[in-house]
């Protein structure tokens, strides 16, 4: 039984920074999986197992990085030797088993692997410092089974441990998340105590030996030791930093501040050139059609920076601590919101491809019934990655939901009439009561179709005025659509003069139906010519036919070549049209004395 414990943070550490270095200098290869039992699950069904299994585990990997300075320092090399780098990617495999003895469930998940790292360095700092109980008398599983509440405080301490008892770990014993997001504070107040004996101070030792002078204690040598710089610069030289380039500020040197000033630099300049390319991508015609490529470089650039700048700068520098907890929330937002970005853009330049695809009009109602599609996807997607950064970020999924439902609720409100115009696009999308190019008549208007948007339906009237009607009045009203018309109705009078005899009457009616019956446009089963009414001024005789003709041209050619027919028809019979005329009668002076006398009235007795 161990009352000692080893520092395993300093080690972790290493490890962590080096898991992202691996990743970009050097492939996986094969380590001892017989040592380092990569299967094993450590067992924490009690405090005492846990403290147990997180103090030999951290152990194993102090005495492993003891060995790996020793070894640094006695061969004189400034780089790490290939079984030394084997080494260090050996350890890596043994620090996620010490930090599963730590609740972790309340970091955000785009934080969890920095900080996990950096809270169990802390911990096997602070038990590296302080006294620590026999593990005899640490209550192992009996008798923590009659206990209420499942929890155990390290003597002397304010390190809890609590039972899980839901999810994956249900039933294991983890130092308690309350007790993780108070190590930094607790590391604060042993920091300066000095390590006891064991691995921890050896450690500490072998840095002093490569570095003499320096007094970091292991969490700060890992917040300030430049690792990831150790394929290009030598250890030696790094851990010799002049003393103005390791000043701390913020969780961070100042060498790392400049590494990250250089990134900051270089990423600025991969957005600024994919917004010099984009400019010269965009169309000089404004109305040129297909899809808008230029719209993509410039969040593309945003995403080489977001996911691939940031973390080969974070893991060459070490970027730990403050900086690279406020790092990952810019980049998990930035990830977030371009995905959201570019899935809308994406959804537009699909669309646009499927109307090239399919060679259809471009304002076409199909068109825009494929654009608002897409987009609609486009927009799903965007608002998933929303929530999937959101969950990154730690906020909770159905937290998310709510807020974009009291938001959306709130933008459906003071954007009510504006959706209404949406769903009234919808509507004609896909009912299709007219087409580009129809003639309608709609809300006292009568036009051309021109186009029909999210928003409004354009119309060209016949006085070449264009109207625009809101969508939402388009579905909530009678539209006629005069182009549908399968004939179009023909109706006037022809009024000849009233000295017009009866047989020629009958003979122009006769003719005028024949003309009707021959011409080619017109529907020989429903037309009437009859002799209708006695006008003021003429007879009328009303002509009433249909032309079976699809468009306004052809029904003014078909109406007009009758037309003419029928004025040669007349001509012919020697009819006559009637005008508006009025007959004025004039009287002589004599005529109206006459008339004077025979209207005169009688004389009365007692008048002058």
């Amino acid at each position: 039984m161990r009352t000692d414990t080893k520092p395993v943070g300093h080690q972790m550490r290493y490890m962590v920074a080096a898991v992202l270095i691996s990743l970009l200098f050097w492939c996986p290869s094969t380590t001892r999986a017989s040592d380092l039992k990569p299967l094993s699950v450590a067992d924490m069904s009690s405090p005492r197992a846990t403290l147990q299994s997180f103090l030999e585990t951290s152990d194993d990997i102090l005495v492993r990085w003891a060995a790996l300075l020793k070894s640094l320092r006695d061969s004189g090399w400034l780089f790490p030797t290939p079984e030394e780098r084997e080494t260090m990617r050996g350890i890596l495999q043994i620090a996620p088993k010490a930090i599963r003895a730590l609740n972790v469930s309340q970091i955000p998940p785009v934080l969890r692997d920095t900080i996990s790292a950096e809270r169990a360095l802390q911990l096997r700092d602070i038990l590296d410092r302080i006294a620590l109980p026999a593990l005899a008398d640490v209550p192992d599983q009996t008798a923590m089974a009659g206990r209420t509440p499942k929890r155990w405080r390290l003597p002397d301490t304010q390190i809890d441990f609590v039972r899980i008892e839901d999810g994956p770990r249900a039933g294991d014993y983890l130092i308690s998340a309350e007790t993780v997001a108070r190590l930094p504070e607790f590391y604060e107040l042993v920091k300066n105590l000095p390590y006891k004996a064991g691995p921890a101070q050896d450690i500490q030792d072998g840095f002093r030996a490569l570095a003499p002078g320096q007094t970091y204690t292991m969490y700060e040598f890992f917040l300030s030791s430049p690792v990831g710089l150790s394929y290009v610069i030598p250890i030696r030289w790094m851990l010799n930093w002049p003393d103005w380039a390791r000043a701390q500020f913020i969780d961070a040197t100042v060498w790392q501040w400049l590494g990250v000033c250089v990134g900051l630099c270089v990423g600025a300049s991969i957005i600024f050139l994919t917004y010099r390319l984009a400019s010269r991508l965009e169309p000089r015609n404004e109305d040129r059609s297909g899809p808008r490529w230029s719209s993509l470089p410039v969040p593309i650039g945003i995403l080489l920076v977001a996911e691939v700048l940031t973390p080969l700068v974070c893991a060459v520098l070490r970027i730990r601590g403050v900086p690279r907890v406020v790092i990952a929330f810019i980049q998990t937002s930035a990830l977030s919101l371009t995905f959201a970005w570019l899935a809308v853009i994406g959804s537009v330049i699909i669309g646009e491809l499927l109307i090239g695809a399919e060679h259809l009009k471009l304002r076409s109602l199909d068109s825009q019934l494929i654009r608002l599609g897409t987009r609609l996807v486009g927009v799903a997607i965007a608002v998933g990655c929303l929530i999937q950064g959101a969950d990154e970020l730690g906020f909770p999924a159905y937290s998310v939901l709510a807020g974009l439902g009291v938001g959306g609720l709130a933008v459906a409100l003071a954007a009510r009439d504006s959706l209404a115009n949406l769903l009234g696009s919808m509507l004609i999308m896909f009912e299709k009561p007219f087409r580009l190019g129809h003639m309608i008549r709609v809300a006292g208007a009568e036009g051309s179709v021109e186009d029909v948007g999210f928003r409004s339906t354009r119309i060209r009237t016949l006085d070449n005025s264009l109207i625009s009607i809101p969508n939402n009045s388009v579905v909530n009203t009678t539209v006629e659509n005069l182009s549908l018309r399968p004939m179009r109705r023909q109706r006037f009078f022809l009024g000849v003069t009233y000295d017009t005899p009866r047989e020629q009457i009958e003979a122009l009616i006769a003719r005028i139906k024949q003309v009707i019956v021959d011409h080619e446009l017109t529907d020989k089963r429903n037309f009437q010519v009859r002799f209708n009414a006695f006008s003021e001024s003429s007879l009328d005789i009303l002509v009433l036919f249909h032309l079976a003709v699809t468009d306004s041209t052809s029904e003014l050619i078909g109406r007009e070549e009758i037309l003419l027919e029928i004025m040669g028809l007349a001509e012919d019979l020697g009819v006559a049209f009637a005008f508006p005329t009025r007959t004025l009668y004039v009287e002589t002076a004599a005529s109206k004395a006459g008339s004077w006398d025979a209207h005169r009235l009688p004389w009365r007795p007692g008048r002058a």
